[in-house]
């Protein structure tokens, strides 16, 4: 679980606002020409973007999360090299997936084949554990130090090789190897399984997330760290702690992990596999996650969900900056899946846990409209930390590495919640519906490129606003020449890393 980035704290979903013309029946000439020419350039810009990004930026399909300007530095979580890409979103897969709402935007088989290029990146880089871990290699000297599963006549058997711990371990942490899959996956609907790796790697890497599947349907972080499955078939519920310490204990023995939103991550990716390719095994997949998440939501006053807990159910502290408590994001993300096989199954009781922890949620805002993340067992207060990792009340003197406040994201999932509390009984309703993107927002968006079609930051030039520029691009072209993008697509919020 890697610790938050200033430039990660900005969480990158496609939030589109209906474009409200005050007083009016129909545009005027002058209007739809105006709009016409703005809808011309904002094409026009996303090809040139694209263009850059796909053939300067990348490294054999792959991606980072920022570029120096001269092209000279590259960075994932740490300075890359340029034989490297980065899987944890806003880096490779979310930048395919922005091609690829490009190219339903409009048919330009251009953003299909970056798209499929970067398809290709990750279809090479798949572990034999079947997911990724966070560094994607392309040196083929370096590779062989990595159990792919597009090398193995080249390299030792995986239990041969020497210097690389992290050599076949797959990532559910972060949003990884979840946002990879879902990625393919687009990209094998998109192709109707026309490109056989890319639909091989889906089914391989699908089939490898189920094994690693708990019974009691919980996901571990990592593949190489599994608890042995014979300890998780007790059909217990979470309860709170006799007591716990103030005072950091490091996790020991089995452990569940929500944290990151790890299992509402896991929880979307199958449901999407069951929504594109109808099996059964995977709509069983998300239903016993949900399951696990009734399980561990937290029982009276406090019915949300902590980061980690024991082997009983019991939250216990992660990090020595993760507390035993009630995380809010990781509570928003339990409500949002659980609001997913509910609009999906019509099953009531992933309704009734949603709608017991959202208003929970709801009661907990903090006066200045954020929330905290952690509310202390028992008493519902905030907690925080002070500089030397005391747990403290205040916020003042929280470190600046992690969010202790913030706004996660929640308000959305409440305005979801209200959505389907006022339909409830058309559990097929699309809780994405798209709407246009405001002019202005467009207007800012061009006005902010550079002669070579980039959006430079401080020197740098960054995935996360190339991917949520263009699909802002994407989404205002797409409506304005009736080209909507495809549920599937829009199925999953764009990946993002969370703090």
């Amino acid at each position: 679980m890697a610790e938050e980035k200033s430039h990660r704290q900005c969480v990158m979903r496609w939030v589109l606002v209906p474009i409200v013309l005050a007083g009016l029946t129909q545009p005027s000439w002058s209007q739809t020409s105006t709009t016409d020419n703005l809808v011309a350039r904002a094409e026009d810009q996303m090809r040139r973007a694209a263009l850059y990004f796909s053939e300067r930026v990348a490294r054999y399909g792959s991606y980072v999360w920022e570029v120096s300007s001269d092209l000279e530095w590259r960075s994932g979580e740490g300075v890359t090299a340029d034989t490297q890409g980065w899987l944890q979103p806003p880096g490779t897969p979310a930048v395919g997936r922005a091609y690829l709402a490009a190219f339903h935007a409009t048919g330009d088989r251009r953003y299909l084949k970056a798209a499929i290029e970067t398809a290709e990146a990750l279809r090479a880089t798949q572990l034999e554990s079947g997911g990724w871990w966070a560094l994607l290699e392309f040196d083929p000297v370096s590779r062989l130090s990595w159990c792919y599963r597009e090398n193995r006549a080249e390299r030792p058997p995986c239990d041969e090789i020497e210097g690389n711990k992290e050599r076949n371990a797959t990532i559910l942490d972060d949003n990884m190897s979840q946002s990879a899959l879902a990625f393919l996956m687009l990209v094998d609907g998109t192709l109707k399984g026309g490109h056989e790796g890319v639909r091989e790697a889906v089914v391989y890497g699908l089939g490898a997330l189920l094994d690693m599947q708990h019974p009691n349907g919980a996901w571990p972080v990592r593949s190489d760290r599994r608890t042995a499955d014979a300890l998780t078939v007790s059909a217990w519920r979470a309860r709170m702690p006799d007591r716990w310490s103030r005072k950091y204990v490091e996790p020991e023995g089995e452990v569940y992990i929500l944290n990151d939103n790890l299992q509402r991550d896991a929880i979307r990716l199958f449901i999407l596999a069951y929504r594109l390719y109808g099996e059964p095994e995977y709509l069983a997949a998300a239903r016993r996650g949900g399951e696990f998440l009734l399980r561990a939501q937290m029982p009276g006053a406090q019915p949300g969900w902590a980061q980690t807990y024991n082997a009983d159910l019991e939250p216990i502290w992660g990090r020595k900056f993760e507390p035993p408590s009630i995380a809010s994001n990781e509570t928003a993300g339990a409500v949002d899946a659980l609001l997913e096989l509910y609009e999906l199954t019509g099953k009531r009781r992933y309704l009734e846990g949603a709608q017991s922890a959202a208003k929970w949620l709801s009661n907990v805002q903090l006066p200045d409209e954020d929330w905290a993340r952690f509310y202390e067992l028992g008493s519902g207060a905030p907690l925080y930390f002070d500089a030397e990792y005391n747990l403290s009340y205040s916020a003042r003197e929280a470190p600046d590495h992690y969010s202790f406040k913030g706004g996660f994201d929640i308000a959305h999932v409440l305005e979801r919640m209200e959505d389907v509390g006022r339909d409830d009984v058309d559990t097929g309703k699309s809780p994405n519906a798209r709407h246009g993107i405001p002019e202005a927002e467009i207007e800012e968006i061009l006005a902010t490129t550079d002669r070579q079609g980039r959006w430079v930051e401080d020197g740098k030039i960054r995935s996360e606003t190339f991917v949520g520029n263009l699909g802002r691009l994407a989404q205002f072209i797409a409506h304005a020449r009736g080209r909507p993008i495809p549920d599937p697509t829009k199925l999953l919020p764009l990946p993002t890393a969370e703090p």
